[in-house]
This record gives C-alpha cells, sequence and structure tokens, in this order.
C-alpha cells in the first residue's frame, strides 16, 4: 500500500487546510537580495572607475598629445632610417644618425637662410616705419606716441616669454620621444601588447602596424602638400619681385603642417616684407596667400587625404574644429592624424571583428 509522501520543508499549508503553495526557503530572500546588491555595486564601481579614467586622462591630455606628436614624428624618422637601411646596407643605429644628421642641416640651413634674409629685411621695415611716420600731421604723430606709451608692453613681453617657454619645452619631450621611439620601436610596441590579454595581442599587433601604416600614408600626403604650398609660394613671391622668396616659401612648407593655423602665420613676415617695399607689394602679397590656400584647401590636401588614407574631408573638418575646442591649437594641430587613428580601429575592431565586414581602410589602391 503507498503511503503519501511526506510534505516537504518548502511547502507550507494554506490557510484553512486548504492547498498548499511554494514558498522560497528560509534565508533565500536574503541570499537573493545581496547578490542583487553585490552586482548593482560593482556596477556602480565600474561607472565610477570609467569616470575617473576619463577625468584622469582628461588631466594628462597635454601630455598625451605631446606623446602622439612624438609617435608621429618617431614614425617619419623610421620609415626615413628604412629607406637609408636598404640603400646602404648600414645597421639601424647608423642609418638613424645619417636621418638625424640630414635633418639637423636642413632645418639649420633653412633658419639660417630665413633669419639673414629676416634680419635685414626687418631692419628695412623699420626705416620705412619711420619714413612714414615722418610724413604725417605733428597731431597724429604726437597721438600714436602717446598711445604707444599706454600700451601694455611689459605685460605682453612676459607673457611672450612664458609662451616661449612652454613651447621649448614642448619640442625638448617630443624630439627625445621620437628618438628614443625611433632606435627602439620593438621595444615599446612589445610594452604595450603586455598590456592585451594573451588571446588578443596578436590582434594587437596587428593593429598598430595598420595603424603606424596609416599614419605614414598621411604623413606622405601632408609633406607633400607641404612641398607644393612652399614651392608655389616661393615661385610666387619670385614673381612679384619680393626679396627672399626661398625662404618664404619654405616657411609657408613647414607652416603648412598647422591646419588652419599655419597658413596665416606663414603670411606674416612676407606680408611685412611686401610692406617694407610698399603697401601695394602687401596687397598683392596677401592676394598670392589667399590664392595659394584655397588652392591647396580645396583641392591639393582633399584630393591627397582621399588617395592615401581615404579620410574624407567632411571627416577632416569635423575633426579639426573638434580638436580646437576641446585641446586648443594642440588639438587641431594633431586633430586629422588623430581621425586617421580612430578610423583604423573603427575598420578593424567594429567593421571587421564585430560585423565581419571587409574594411575598407587604408584604401588599398595607394
Amino acid at each position: 500500500m503507498a503511503t503519501p509522501s511526506r510534505p516537504t520543508a518548502y511547502h507550507a499549508a494554506a490557510p484553512g487546510g486548504g492547498a498548499t503553495q511554494d514558498e522560497p526557503p528560509p534565508g533565500a530572500s536574503k541570499g537573493a537580495g545581496r547578490g542583487e546588491l553585490a552586482v548593482f555595486t560593482w556596477k556602480v564601481l565600474i561607472v565610477a572607475g570609467v569616470v575617473a579614467l576619463g577625468i584622469f586622462l582628461w588631466k594628462i591630455s597635454g601630455t598625451l598629445l605631446l606623446i602622439f606628436t612624438g609617435v608621429l614624428f618617431a614614425i617619419l624618422l623610421q620609415r626615413l632610417t628604412g629607406y637609408v637601411q636598404r640603400a646602404t646596407g648600414l645597421g639601424h643605429g647608423w642609418s638613424l644618425a645619417i636621418v638625424l644628421v640630414v635633418l639637423v642641416l636642413l632645418i639649420g640651413g633653412g633658419a639660417w637662410l630665413m633669419g639673414t634674409s629676416m634680419a635685414a629685411q626687418l631692419g628695412q621695415l623699420q626705416e620705412q616705419v619711420t619714413k612714414a611716420m615722418g610724413m604725417l600731421p605733428d597731431g597724429w604723430r604726437q597721438r600714436i606716441m602717446e598711445q604707444g606709451k599706454e600700451w601694455p608692453w611689459m605685460n605682453q613681453l612676459s607673457s611672450f616669454a612664458s609662451g616661449l617657454v612652454y613651447v621649448v619645452g614642448d619640442a625638448v619631450v617630443v624630439m627625445f620621444a621620437a628618438l628614443y621611439l625611433a632606435a627602439s620601436p620593438g621595444v615599446y610596441q612589445r610594452g604595450v601588447v603586455l598590456l592585451v590579454p594573451p588571446r588578443g595581442q596578436k590582434r594587437a599587433c596587428e593593429v598598430m602596424d595598420v595603424a603606424g601604416d596609416s599614419l605614414w600614408k598621411w604623413l606622405i600626403g601632408q609633406l607633400v602638400a607641404m612641398a607644393a604650398v612652399g614651392t608655389m609660394i616661393a615661385v610666387g613671391l619670385w614673381l612679384l619681385g619680393i626679396p627672399s622668396a626661398l625662404a618664404l616659401g619654405m616657411v609657408a612648407g613647414l607652416l603648412e603642417f598647422i591646419p588652419l593655423v599655419g597658413p596665416f602665420l606663414a603670411a606674416v613676415p612676407a606680408l611685412l616684407i611686401g610692406f617694407a617695399q610698399s603697401p601695394q607689394d602687401a596687397l598683392w602679397v596677401a592676394g598670392l596667400y589667399l590664392v595659394i590656400q584655397q588652392v591647396e584647401g580645396n583641392l591639393i590636401t582633399p584630393l591627397l587625404q582621399k588617395r592615401v588614407v581615404d579620410l574624407p574631408p567632411v571627416v577632416t573638418i569635423g575633426a579639426i574644429a573638434a580638436g580646437g575646442v576641446l585641446f586648443g591649437i594642440m588639438g587641431m594641430f594633431l586633430a586629422t592624424p588623430i581621425a586617421v587613428v580612430v578610423l583604423v580601429l573603427v575598420n578593424l575592431l567594429y567593421i571587421e571583428d564585430k560585423l565581419g565586414q571587409p574594411r575598407h581602410f587604408p584604401s588599398d589602391h595607394s
């Protein structure tokens, strides 16, 4: 004869002797509550950690931008060193030394050429300004002299000097960072890869290689644009009869590396020299720079960037605007190469890995 099953501890009689209903065991609700609390606590800690990391990165954003600038110059030095190494058969160290010597000679020669010519032209400019002041009516000349005495020259000079110190310090940091990275690129790449879990280290190496190759292609396009602008400026100033046309073309080409701001800085010495000759020459110089910058901004740079890195012009403009708002001049300076790296990460880690679609960056036809 079958015996009725005994009620378990998980069942209790319903009120009034009715049917039984399931109830959680004693302490189950407390355990579930503790589990939910632990999960919620971990989520809060993760969010707090992400926010703290974001604030920390924002605080050191200037240092990170300097390091990124050093990486750009290190890529330039490394690729040039590779070309010299293949052409001469020398080791990496000697090839890098040759590249550095050539660059120092080029930069030093350009600075000497520009310095001597600008010193002569500034002396001529001072004579022209003094002569123009003497031709003014006595009342106007007296008023200009009184206004000049009230200008806060010392404060302006102090601000300029302090800013110049910071610029020189940043340049030294970038220079040494580039030298160390170019001298031993494999050491630093392995150090970054070790921060990735073992299963993703091979992919991390591939991402870094593609990012470096893309930055090198962007640098090629930028150097071509700099050479084109410098050549057009030098030829145009020579045709206008402006002295030191070659030196001014070199300055324009070098400052072309700085988007938006560089062309305006390059035009200042040319306008001063043009004005030293005559106001009409200064107007012709201003028109020349304006036309060449329109050609460069609307034709040369978009075509080059489309060819070498497949970077849409709208992305370039948006990156420059965002970089300027977030990080000032330095952000504008590095906005385009940062956008290149971001597009590489999006193409490799999201489009290719997550979506399974073939990437289209950098372009295969370059």
